[in-house]
C-alpha cells in the first residue's frame, strides 16, 4: 500500500475520533442543560448535526478517493490487453481445374490417396473425373457398332465420349464407379481430358488400324483414338487432350518371367507399336502426348520396383507415372513427346 493510501486512512481515523468526541458533547451538553431554555438547546443541536454532516461528507469524499486508483488501474489493465480479431481475412481461392480421364485400370485400380488420379489432382490443384474402367479398350468390338446409340453397351472410349455427348443413356454403366462419376462432368467447364488406352487393345488383339478400311474406323487403335479426340473437340472446344501411351510390360510363367512387350504379339504387333501409333495420333492432332512406354522410366531394368505384377503399377509406379502427366500438364507443348518427371 503506497503512503498516500496511508495518510488518508490515518486522517479518516481522527476524523472519526472527532466525531465521538463531538457527539459524546453534545450529549453531555443536554443532559447538563435540562433547565435551560429550549432554544438553546435546539441551537446546539443543530450546529451537532451540521458538524456531523460536514465530517459525514469529508468522509465519503476520503472514501471514494482511496477506492478510485484500484478502478483506474482496472481500465488501463483492460486496455493494455490485445483484443483478438474477430474478423478474419478471406483467403479467395484458387480456381480448380477439372480433369477428366478415359483410361483403362492403370488409372482405375486405385482410387484412393495412391492412385494416379489423387496424386494428379493434388500437384495440379484440380478435381478429377477418374472415368477409367478397368479392362476396357479404346478400340470397339467386332460387331459393335459406331452409330447405334439406342442399343449402346460398350465401355470403350467411345462409349465414354457418347455418353458426354449425349449421344448414349449412362444407364449401361450403372455398377461402374465410372458410371457414377461421369454423370457429374460438365464438359462446358472441362480443362483437359486424359486419354489412356492401349494394353487391353494389345492384349484382346485388336488392329491399330483396320485393314481395308479408313483411318477413322474405331474398331481400330488409332481410329478409335482419331474419333474421341475430334468428338470431345466439338463437345469441349475449351479443352485440350493430353493422350498417353501404354506402359511396358512383361509376362510370367511359373513365377518366371520368359518374355515382355518389346516381343511378344498377340496377333496385331508389339505393344511398341501400339505406343507409335498413339504417338503418331497426337502428332497429326497436335495435342499433348506422353510416351508411357518408352520415356517414363519403366523398363525391363526397372521392372521390379514400377510393376506388381508384370503389368498393373506398384505404389512407387503410380507415383512415377502421376508425376510425369502433372509434368505433361503443366510444362508440356502440344505436339511434343513428354514423358519423365524432371519437374518433380
Amino acid at each position: 500500500m503506497d503512503i498516500r493510501i496511508k495518510r488518508k486512512k490515518t486522517l479518516l481515523a481522527m476524523l472519526l475520533v472527532v466525531s465521538v468526541l463531538f457527539s459524546a458533547c453534545g450529549k453531555q451538553e443536554t443532559a447538563s442543560t435540562d433547565t435551560d431554555d429550549i432554544n438553546e438547546l435546539k441551537a446546539q443541536i443543530e450546529s451537532l448535526a451540521a458538524e456531523n454532516e460536514e465530517l459525514k461528507q469529508q468522509l465519503e469524499k476520503f472514501t471514494a478517493e482511496e477506492s478510485q486508483p484500484a478502478e483506474t488501474e482496472m481500465v488501463q489493465a483492460t486496455e493494455t490487453v490485445p483484443q483478438e480479431e474477430t474478423v478474419q481475412e478471406e483467403v479467395p481461392q484458387e480456381d480448380r481445374l477439372n480433369i477428366v480421364v478415359f483410361g483403362d485400370s492403370i488409372w482405375d485400380m486405385d482410387r484412393g490417396d495412391t492412385g494416379i488420379a489423387a496424386q494428379v489432382a493434388f500437384y495440379m490443384n484440380a478435381d478429377v473425373y477418374n472415368c477409367a474402367v478397368g479392362g476396357s479398350r479404346a478400340t470397339l468390338k467386332d460387331g459393335e457398332s459406331p452409330d447405334n446409340f439406342e442399343k449402346w453397351d460398350s465401355s470403350s472410349l467411345m462409349g465414354m465420349c457418347n455418353i458426354l455427348a449425349k449421344k448414349v443413356d449412362p444407364e449401361f454403366m450403372e455398377g461402374y464407379p465410372a458410371g457414377g462419376v461421369i454423370r457429374n462432368v460438365n464438359p462446358q467447364t472441362v480443362d483437359y481430358y486424359i486419354i489412356a488406352y492401349g494394353l487391353n487393345d494389345y492384349f484382346s488383339g485388336a488392329p491399330i488400324a483396320v485393314e481395308g478400311s479408313d483411318s477413322w474406323d474405331a474398331h481400330g487403335y488409332a481410329g478409335a483414338l482419331r474419333n474421341a479426340i475430334l468428338l470431345l473437340s466439338q463437345i469441349s472446344p475449351q479443352a485440350k487432350v493430353l493422350l498417353i501411351s501404354p506402359t511396358y510390360c512383361q509376362f510370367y510363367k511359373d513365377g518366371v518371367m520368359y518374355t515382355d512387350s518389346n516381343m511378344k504379339d498377340y496377333g496385331q504387333g508389339t505393344l511398341t507399336q501400339y505406343a507409335n501409333a498413339a504417338r503418331n495420333v497426337a502428332e497429326t492432332n497436335n495435342t499433348l502426348y506422353i510416351d508411357a512406354y518408352s520415356t517414363m522410366g519403366i523398363t525391363p531394368y526397372t521392372a521390379d520396383q514400377y510393376l506388381e505384377d508384370g503389368v498393373h503399377l506398384t505404389i512407387e509406379g503410380r507415383a512415377l507415372y502421376a508425376k510425369a502427366v502433372a509434368s505433361c500438364l503443366k510444362y508440356g507443348k502440344p505436339g511434343e513427346v513428354s514423358g519423365n518427371s524432371v519437374y518433380y
